[in-house]
């Protein structure tokens, strides 16, 4: 089995004046690669910290985390770190985080923009991922002319146009109605499926963890359960 993460005796802690504050107490997870994994829990259970640390966006006070069976990413320099959710993390916010200025187009376009990419490449690849996410009567539109649905599939299309081997995807359906959000959930699964990219999600929408082939459960900052799920 090839590991996409190894998270060994990770706890976070958070700083209130003279308090400290546990998010995480111990957790240890291995994650395959390919896996469509769904982190879930009740608020405050330490699930977006967990991600947060997997993304490289924030550091353990104690454990580590490696990425892809080889690089341990719990203090990493903010210039390696940068490099290395740039070229193999793609993150998917409830809050969608798209450039209000910029169409769907150039929206999709900007993380191949930051990575260098030649504009005859760029143009292919976005063109490709924009049919795939069913969006090619919208690619001169702004953020805002579109529905909460198009714009996470903008989110969805651009957390992807990079060729991640991880994707994170924090609440992904929490702004959107249910046969949207099971719309967009099936898309992803769809590109799991074809590019073995590896999601990982954090939620409480019950759609996600029908969905996910393994859930993992996470209370008080603690893993309570690890079931694979009997649906997939």
């Amino acid at each position: 089995m090839t590991l996409a993460i190894e998270i060994k005796s990770v706890t976070k802690e958070y700083e209130l004046g003279h308090i400290k504050v546990p998010a995480l107490r111990g957790v240890d997870l291995e994650v395959a690669a390919g896996e469509f994994l769904s982190i879930v829990g009740p608020s405050g259970s330490g699930k977006t910290t967990l991600l947060n640390l997997i993304g490289c966006l924030d550091e353990p006070t104690a454990g580590t985390v490696t990425l892809f069976g080889k690089q341990d990413i719990s203090h990493l320099q903010d210039r390696v770190a940068t490099k290395l959710r740039r070229d193999s993390i793609g993150f998917i916010f409830q809050t969608f985080n798209l450039i209000p200025v910029l169409n769907v187009f150039e929206n999709i376009e900007f993380p191949l923009i930051i990575q260098g990419v030649e504009k005859p490449e760029r143009k292919k690849r976005v063109d490709e991922i924009i049919r795939e996410v069913d969006l090619q009567a919208f690619v001169g539109h702004k953020p805002d002319e579109l529905s909460g649905g198009q714009r996470q599939r903008i989110a969805v299309a651009r957390a992807l146009i990079t060729n991640p081997k991880l994707v994170l995807a924090d609440e992904p359906t929490a702004n959107l109605d249910k046969e949207t959000g099971l719309t967009i959930l099936n898309m992803m699964k769809e590109m799991n499926q074809v590019h073995q990219t590896t999601f990982i999600f954090s939620t409480h929408d019950p759609k996600v963890m029908q969905l996910a082939r393994r859930v993992v459960v996470l209370e008080d900052g603690k893993i309570s359960s690890d079931t694979l799920s009997s649906n997939n």
